[in-house]
């Protein structure tokens, strides 16, 4: 499957079905390793110096995103269960005292 050049916006989703990219929970990373000649705007999680500068050498962009890392996301649901259990258990005994 080849890029389209003229599509503007090339995301991860794109650059996967075209075989350029490959898994990662936390999106793709523009690296700059090879050559860029075509005038192309990327929107990905993460891009290096030296892709960024080669995607803007050649009349191109690059657009970073902000993405929440899986770590950061099993972090914040850790112990949600939990304090839901407790406040469930809490309200049963409330309503039972009255």
């Amino acid at each position: 499957m080849a890029i389209d050049a003229q599509q503007d916006g090339l995301r991860d989703a794109a650059l996967k079905a075209a075989g350029l990219a490959r898994g990662g929970k936390d999106g793709v990373r523009l690296l700059g390793k090879g050559e860029i000649s075509a005038k192309l705007s990327f929107t990905v999680a993460g891009a290096s110096k030296g892709a960024i500068e080669a995607v803007e050498k050649a009349g191109g962009k690059v657009e970073v995103i902000e993405l929440v890392s899986a770590a950061d996301k099993a972090a914040a649901k850790k112990g949600v269960k939990y304090r839901e259990r407790k406040a469930d258990k809490e309200a049963k005994q409330a309503a039972a005292k009255k």
